[in-house]
């Protein structure tokens, strides 16, 4: 399902190929504003453009327009959990952990995550649809729920 060759760099190759990630309150890395084919929510303010890093922009965009096709009516959108945004770019290190989050790079978009949380295991306690994993797969980017079992709200342009 993966595009082959494939557009982005293991997420151990990230810097080689993005660049250095943001800084909070200093260095941000370079984006371009995407126009999304259909609002999603955050915190319940409508957002209808996104700024992902400029090196996948097109292919988050893509898969927007994916996701519209693959649930073409709100209601169908709210009940995949795709109208709930949690977040793309917030320069800090991973989780339990020391290394960088790909959400530092813009490069990572978080859905609906309280029903898809971090420890939630998929499709066991998760509940994000396949159909949207594989609106991000096509497009090259990571969903984790597909690829690490847990995590499913987050995506990450990075190969699995």
């Amino acid at each position: 399902m993966m595009p082959s060759p494939h557009p982005f760099p293991t997420q151990a190759n990230v810097t080689k190929f993005y660049g250095p990630h943001g800084v909070k309150n200093g260095f941000s890395p370079p984006t371009k504003t995407i126009k999304l084919p259909f609002p999603i929510y955050y915190d319940g303010t409508a957002v209808t453009k996104l700024r992902p890093h400029e090196k996948c922009a097109d292919r988050l965009l893509s898969v927007f327009r994916r996701l519209a096709s693959a649930f073409p009516a709100e209601a169908a959108r709210r009940a995949a959990g795709i109208l709930t945004y949690d977040g793309l770019y917030n320069p800090r290190p991973m989780r339990n952990g020391t290394a960088w989050s790909m959400h530092s790079w813009a490069i990572a978009i978080d859905f609906n995550a309280n029903a898809n949380k971090n420890e939630a295991h998929w499709p066991v306690k998760a509940v994000m649809p396949i159909e949207v994993m594989e609106c991000f797969a096509a497009e090259g980017w990571t969903s984790a729920g597909a690829f690490w079992s847990r995590d499913a709200m987050h995506a990450q342009a990075t190969q699995p």
